[in-house]
Formats: structure tokens, sequence, C-alpha cells
């Protein structure tokens, strides 16, 4: 089934997504807790002059597991 899609049209469809998405963030926002009420192995961050920068530790995790089964795979 997947491999009769046009690249073209998957693209689209990712980029409607993403708009509707970003057309959602702010009820979105309203909506969740603030980040700093976050569980830490959800998010770790830091406020930087109103930015906040933050990462997942949990997403790091799984992004280094997934990096280190593809190089035992490979070889």
């Amino acid at each position: 089934m997947f491999e009769k899609i046009n690249p073209l049209s998957f693209l689209g469809a990712i980029l409607i997504v993403l708009g509707i998405i970003l057309v959602l963030l702010p009820i979105i926002q309203k909506i969740a807790p603030s980040l700093e009420k976050a569980h830490p192995l959800l998010i770790i961050g830091k406020r930087v002059d109103g930015v906040y920068i933050g990462t997942s530790p949990i997403l790091f995790i799984v992004l280094t597991a997934i990096y280190i089964v593809l190089i035992l795979l490979r070889k």
C-alpha cells in the first residue's frame, strides 16, 4: 500500500499536518501544564531570558539505544 504513494503527495500531507499543529499550538499551550511542573524524566530544561530551552532524557536514551542497535546490526 505504501509503495504506491507519490513522494510529493506524502510531503504535502506532512506539511498539512505540521500546519494544523502550528495553528493549534496556542490552544495546546493553554491546556497543557507549564513545563516547569513536568516530571524530570519527561523534560529537563532551563529558562534563559524568557525562553525555555530543554531536552527529554527519555528521548535521548531511546535514540542512543536505536543508534547502538543500528551499529551492531551493520557489523
